[in-house]
């Protein structure tokens, strides 16, 4: 396609604004980020735009997100599908915001609003204790099917009839490669991601701050390993690792 047809950065700064403003989040333009009310400052860019077969657009961009919590900078990407370009990327912002969103928001917050998990750790220099928490954010979840069978399997390994897949599954489940990470004083973005096809195939994702983190995808392909035949399923998730205020 043509330069002149591809969405340039401050179109994409006003789609995101846009997108946000449907989820009622308001924004301020400052150079070329948005600022939000909570200081949260987002930059969104451009990586593909292509054209499918059949008819529909394949759009994959990424917004990198700053605050004064965050050592640097955090960015995630955003890839999705649509009848046009506009409509691939207004929903790949969608999506983030729906989840990524969510969990950052709160996670900047003293006071946090999610679920969370609370992990205390003592400082081998000073002796001082200090808490880590992971905020869990919302899940995203597909089955082609109901599981053949209701039986689970829990935390622990043993045979659960009750329990289901719930915001703290992926993270527990993968979390001891995540064992410096929890003991580090950074504020963490993490993106979490298992699945398996219709034909049994397992595949795992994970990403931390926005690189990937191969670390942790034997663990999530065990996590698959457990559950019941749904057909195609995934399960995802965006976790924040940050020191308790």
């Amino acid at each position: 396609m043509s330069e002149s047809s591809t969405p340039s950065t401050l179109t994409l700064q006003q789609l995101l604004a846009h997108t946000l403003n449907e989820l009622g989040i308001a924004t301020q333009e400052q150079g070329q980020r948005l600022v939000l009310e909570n200081g949260l400052q987002l930059q969104p860019h451009m990586v593909d735009i292509a054209a499918q077969s059949d008819e529909r657009w394949r759009t994959s961009t990424v917004i990198e997100v700053y605050h004064p919590l965050i050592e640097d900078v955090l960015f995630e990407y955003q890839h999705s599908g649509g009848s046009s370009q506009i409509t691939s990327l207004h929903d790949g912002f969608n999506q983030w915001a729906r989840m990524d969103l969510v969990t950052l928001r709160d996670a900047i917050q003293p006071e946090l609003e999610r679920p969370s998990m609370g992990i205390g750790y003592t400082d081998e220099a000073t002796g001082q204790p200090y808490q880590r928490q992971v905020v869990l954010g919302p899940t995203g979840h597909y089955q082609q099917h109901p599981p053949e069978t209701a039986t689970k399997v829990s935390h622990d390994g043993d045979e659960d009839d009750d329990h289901d897949f719930c915001p703290c599954c992926l993270f527990s489940n993968s979390m001891q490669a995540f064992s410096d990470q929890l003991k580090s004083r950074e504020f963490l973005g993490v993106r979490l991601y298992a699945a398996r096809d219709a034909q049994g195939e397992i595949s795992a994702d994970c990403r931390i701050n926005g690189e990937d983190f191969p670390a942790a995808l034997p663990y999530l392909q065990a996590y698959v390993q457990t559950w019941p035949d749904a057909g195609l399923e995934f399960r995802k998730q965006y976790v924040v690792i940050r020191n308790q205020p």
